[in-house]
């Protein structure tokens, strides 16, 4: 007799959601989120740009956390050589409020946007927070993965973001252009 081993739904989602992500070469449609703020965010307002950084973040994840005191650093040094960041919660329990008041207390210098019902996260095939994706003035993504290699900034040995940014900063193509993401999932 066969045995027949039933999955739930949610652990395919899973495994299978990064066999759909975007990735370096994808071109992304336009997308706009109405936001919390009151402002309109669109892709289509930013081509002006040297790239758009997306960022999938999170007000609870310990992954997330552990980048609130170095990330403005990070974002305020590439806005002004003419980069635009935002940050994007898709987490369905997490309140537009908890992300408004979390971004608040972190004294961002970048928006952080609600995604409701996920629908950004599911264009992009974002699983992870944090999860990065930089797109260039034609809508193509030109790097997908993380931040850093670490969490702890004292273990960094690989500042991928930062690197990805400095070469198109400098005219260059993106030579690593996927690393691999680590983080918390984003609860849908």
């Amino acid at each position: 007799m066969r045995k027949v081993f039933l999955i739930p739904a949610f652990l395919l989602f899973i495994h299978f959601s990064n066999l759909f992500a975007k990735d370096p070469g994808d071109k992304v449609d336009n997308f706009s989120i109405k936001n919390f703020d009151g402002k309109t965010y669109s892709i289509n307002d930013v081509k002006d740009s040297k790239g758009l950084i997306i960022i999938f973040w999170s007000t609870k994840c310990p992954f997330v956390q552990a980048y609130n005191d170095r990330i403005n650093d990070l974002v305020s040094s590439y806005q002004q050589k003419g980069f635009i960041f935002w940050a994007i919660n898709s987490n369905k329990t997490e309140s537009a409020s908890e992300v408004d008041s979390h971004a608040k207390t972190n004294n961002y210098v970048f928006p952080v946007l609600k995604d409701e019902n996920n629908t950004v996260a599911d264009m992009f095939g974002a699983t992870r927070t944090p999860e990065v994706f930089i797109i260039n003035k034609d809508n193509v993504i030109v790097y997908h993965g993380r931040i850093d290699d670490n969490k702890d900034k004292a273990d960094v040995t690989s500042n991928d973001l930062a690197n990805a940014l400095d070469e198109i900063s400098g005219g260059k193509d993106v030579s690593i252009k996927s690393t691999k993401q680590f983080g918390c999932t984003i609860k849908r």
